[in-house]
């Protein structure tokens, strides 16, 4: 399957040490240069900077140009920035079979421009479900310590945690 990133979910793995999934988890991996930018450049130092260098220098994260500028315009809304806009713009330029993202509004617009659209929870959801990690709830939990918006006692940590077992 091949995915465009976003920034959240490369963040938020790194996070919890779990940035390979996305290696594991997908054939191909790319991203736009504004991604790169947040990650590693004003990122420098923060998770998912070394990791996103290294999948880059290693080649299985790429570098998508995005050459439809009409494309991402049509995409603009007041709820998303130029960067989101061009997440998804990107993804539908090249037939990504998914977006990457953890923010709402560019999920409900992957969503409604035809694409697949998982998350940082997912991924951690699935990678607990194929046995890949032990526990799901204590990489949610970190994450949350870590300014992750996601309430324990809401639907969406609920349900990962029953999709995995631990509930």
């Amino acid at each position: 399957m091949t995915v465009v990133a976003d920034s959240g979910p490369l963040i938020h793995l790194s996070i919890v040490h779990q940035f390979q999934l996305l290696k594991t988890f997908f054939q191909s991996c790319s991203t736009i240069a504004p991604v790169v930018e947040e990650v590693v450049t004003q990122g420098n130092g923060r998770p998912g900077e070394a990791e996103l260098r290294q999948a880059m220098h290693d080649q299985w994260i790429r570098l998508v140009p995005v050459t439809d500028q009409a494309l991402i315009q049509r995409l603009t809304a007041p709820t998303l920035s130029e960067v989101d806009s061009t997440v998804i713009a990107c993804a539908l330029e090249i037939q990504a079979a998914a977006v990457l993202s953890d923010d709402q509004a560019v999920r409900r617009l992957a969503a409604r421009e035809g694409l697949a659209v998982i998350g940082t929870v997912g991924i951690l959801t699935h990678a607990r479900m194929t046995g890949l990690v032990e526990a799901l709830k204590p990489l949610l939990d970190e994450l949350i310590a870590n300014g992750f918006f996601l309430d324990p006692a809401g639907r969406i940590y609920q349900d990962a945690l029953r999709k995995a077992g631990e509930r």
